[in-house]
């Protein structure tokens, strides 16, 4: 008999929560157990420093986890205290569900690399724009794995007949992901600045 653990949002409501059970006993799932995403990840790091993690931690101190993932990013805090001698872990706060992840990060990038591409005076179809897509997706993989490397070439195969030599070629710089990611999603704040909430503007339903 399996146990299983099936990971959702950290900000999934209850309607949520309620509407995966459902699904997963549909698929005929039934010992199984929702775990929030962030603090699987979590456990994946106390997991692989299970023989010191107790010695990276101390009380009182807060540990915030970022889940950033294909569409959209979760975040929570968990509070390190202690329960009778005993060092403990505790989620405290769940951060709002952003509809930003990996794939809208290397969508943007794509897009920067189209625009430099049309300065230069080369339009791309919607297969082009495809790969130019995918190939950006590596290039950011290889430059932010290998801090040594300023830039990635990035080649498309052309619309012509002759396809090495309507080869498309370009790169993405480390400086150009850098000013996409960092600046090109939320403004610069400082480690003392305090969330501004937004008015919400919209149709309610009254009584």
């Amino acid at each position: 008999q399996q146990e299983l653990y099936l990971t959702v949002p950290a900000s999934f409501d209850a309607v949520a929560r309620e509407l995966t059970v459902q699904a997963a006993r549909a698929a005929g799932l039934h010992n199984f157990t929702l775990l929030e995403e962030p603090q699987a990840a979590f456990y994946a790091w106390i997991d692989a420093n299970a023989a010191g993690w107790r010695d990276a931690v101390n009380v009182g101190e807060s540990i915030l986890v970022c889940d950033v993932g294909g569409g959209t990013t979760d975040f929570s805090l968990i509070q390190v205290v202690d329960e009778q001698g005993n060092l403990e872990l505790q989620r405290v706060a769940v951060g709002d569900h952003i509809l930003l992840g990996g794939d809208n990060m290397d969508l943007t990038l794509a897009y920067a690399v189209q625009a430099k591409l049309a300065q230069q005076g080369t339009k791309l179809d919607t297969w082009q724009f495809r790969t130019l897509w995918h190939r950006c997706r590596k290039a950011k993989e290889r430059l932010l794995s290998d801090p040594t490397l300023d830039a990635e070439p990035i080649s498309i195969l052309g619309r012509g007949s002759s396809l090495i030599g309507g080869t498309i070629r370009t790169e993405l710089t480390r400086q150009e992901i850098e000013s996409v990611l960092l600046a090109g999603f939320f403004p610069d704040c400082g480690p003392d600045d305090v969330p501004q909430q937004q008015r919400r503007v919209g149709i309610r339903e009254m009584g």
